[in-house]
């Protein structure tokens, strides 16, 4: 007999409620973490504050297989559960009495921004789509953090993907690679602001240690966040990136293929990471995404 997945996934989440004395119903945004983050970080971060200070009611979670939720193997990066995270979550939305149904939005971070983009084009309850630092997760993977590598090269690794892998059906002990790569001096700044984020008393949390299994690789490498787009994200898309950010190029590149996103906020001088925890990146950031949904939700 085949071996099969397992079945409902829990999700551990936070909710954000401003108003838990009003009777009126309000507008929701999801709010989607980074690859290999958690929501105590900069998922949190937004969350928070977008309910808070503007009155959206808000949930950031742990992807399946990865912090407090659920799913086994842990530390699987798995872009079509990732997805369906995100319609799970919608499904709870849905089901309770002070949310506005026709008022759900998204908001993805880094590679959750690719993730927010593959869910909106095919799940339609969403709204309106608004995405920060974005990565096209299996883009990035193919071509690199600058967009400028050649893909054949991963031939070789999904080759000794397939090697782990067997070895792992036959009771091996699983791999995994570091989410962060180790910094040394050909590192891309980005990279660099990532693992002080990640790996320093900045954020670190033991919920997210920085680790994905090799048993990830295969579905990354064949992932397209962006696929259909131009067919099927038909919502409103703000789009947010630094200008000095080696993955911009996956925000010009989305921007490109929808023939021009609603919005799109090009902050000058900001880093990739500049959005996750630094005030200045991120207090404009909210403001901009709380504006975007206050219009098209």
């Amino acid at each position: 007999m085949f071996g099969q997945r397992e079945g409902p996934i829990q999700l551990a989440g936070l909710l954000y409620n401003p108003s838990t004395t009003s009777s009126a119903k309000l507008p929701a945004l999801v709010v989607v973490h980074p690859g290999g983050g958690v929501k105590e970080q900069t998922a949190g971060l937004y969350a928070q504050s977008l309910a808070t200070a503007h009155n959206l009611i808000t949930v950031c979670y742990d992807a399946s297989h990865q912090g407090e939720s659920g799913g086994e193997p842990h530390f699987l990066e798995d872009p079509s559960q990732r997805i369906s995270d995100v319609f799970a979550v919608i499904d709870y939305l849905q089901a309770q009495p002070f949310v506005n149904l026709h008022k759900i939005g998204i908001l993805g971070i880094c590679a959750a921004g690719g993730y927010a983009v593959a869910a909106a084009k095919a799940d339609h309850r969403i709204k309106a789509v608004t995405t920060v630092s974005m990565l096209n997760i299996g883009d990035s993977a193919r071509l690199g953090w600058d967009g400028d590598e050649d893909p054949k090269k991963h031939t070789a690794t999904l080759a000794l993907a397939a090697q782990q892998i067997r070895a792992e059906v036959k009771g091996a002990e699983t791999a995994a690679a570091p989410y962060v790569p180790p910094v040394d001096e050909k590192t891309p700044y980005d990279m660099q602001q990532a693992a002080d984020y990640y790996l320093t008393p900045r954020t670190h949390t033991p919920r997210a240690v920085n680790k994905m299994l090799i048993l990830s690789l295969p579905f990354v490498l064949n992932f397209d966040a962006f696929y259909l787009a131009d067919l099927y994200l038909t919502q409103p898309v703000l789009l947010i990136a630094g200008e000095r950010a080696g993955s911009r190029w996956n925000t010009e590149k989305l921007d490109g293929l929808i023939a021009g996103a609603k919005k799109k906020v090009i902050v000058q001088g900001a880093t990739h990471m500049d959005f996750y925890d630094k005030a200045e990146s991120v207090g404009p950031a909210v403001k901009e995404v709380a504006e975007f949904m206050k219009t098209n939700l």
